[in-house]
């Protein structure tokens, strides 16, 4: 089957990173895996576009403010979020910016991963427009 997109997931739990890992893996997502949202920031640049899974509550820079940073960068990612903590005042913060899900766990995997697949989807046609008005105005 051919490859789904890529999702990049961010949850400093090592049991979670690889449950995901191995459920979008067999998905036919190509997956990369990070501990902290720092660490994908950093390496945030140099990635293919792709779908961002990562949990909200992490020590240090938290999923609220991961995707803060991503919409302050005009970054093109969907972003999905999820929270074992059922908290309304963040699901609300998540949803008011742009291109996040708020996902709570525990989740079924189908629903997580047809969630991932329509969002990558939706997001494609505003990363194809913004590289072409981009390629278009320095080429």
């Amino acid at each position: 089957m051919a490859d789904k997109g890529k999702v990049y997931v961010i949850d400093d739990d090592e049991a979670m990173r690889d449950s995901l890992n191995f459920l979008l893996d067999s998905a036919n997502f190509k997956v990369t895996l990070f501990e902290t949202a720092l660490s994908f920031l950093e390496a945030l640049p140099g990635l293919d576009f792709g779908c961002v899974v990562s949990d909200v509550r992490m020590p240090g820079l938290d999923g609220i403010e991961l995707l803060k940073r991503m919409k302050a960068g005009n970054s093109t990612f969907p972003i999905v979020i999820m929270t074992g903590h059922g908290d309304v005042p963040l699901a609300v913060e998540a949803m008011k910016l742009e291109r996040s899900i708020f996902f709570e766990k525990p989740f079924e995997d189908d629903r997580l991963i047809g969630m991932i697949d329509a969002a990558i989807r939706q997001a494609e046609p505003a990363r194809r427009a913004r590289r072409s008005h981009s390629t278009s105005r320095h080429g």
